[in-house]
């Protein structure tokens, strides 16, 4: 008797387990590296076309942690766009700081997390679509000014 249940106890366990592994491909953006920018980051990159070749720094969390770099200082120069890899949560938008490289004047801009089917909604370019030098990182919630949503 007990050599009968052993095995089918094991096989029952084993099926079991494989009714909680998800589907390939069933992974939310939330958890997934896309253009490779990890979930949870936010990405720079070098040109409008996004990449993982064309990435150039990332971060998940506010930077400088106090003030803003100088635009000497920054290691995130020639920047052609960003991409919000965040995942949900009460501060899921990027307000970045930067230094646009043909006038030398200062611009921030809101960019949204990217929803799960719009990858597009967390790609954005510097105003002009410029190369800048990036001098300030801040994680926002969706209401902050100019993000409003």
């Amino acid at each position: 008797m007990l050599k009968k249940f052993i095995p089918a106890a094991v096989a029952a366990i084993s099926l079991a387990g494989l009714t909680f592994t998800p589907p390939a491909g069933a992974e939310s953006l939330s958890s997934s590296r896309e253009y490779g920018c990890d979930s949870g980051d936010f990405c720079m990159y070098t040109t409008e076309v996004i990449s993982a070749q064309t990435k150039i720094g990332d971060h998940g969390a506010d930077w400088p942690t106090r003030g803003e770099s100088s635009e000497g200082k920054s290691p995130y120069y020639n920047v052609r766009s960003f991409f919000n890899n965040g995942t949900a949560q009460t501060e899921d938008h990027v307000l970045v700081t930067y230094i646009r490289g043909d006038t030398g004047s200062r611009h921030t801009t809101c960019v949204h997390r990217a929803e799960d089917g719009d990858l597009g909604s967390g790609h954005e370019w510097p105003d002009g679509r410029v190369y800048v030098t990036v001098i300030k990182i801040d994680w926002v919630n969706r209401w902050t000014s100019p993000c409003n949503g």
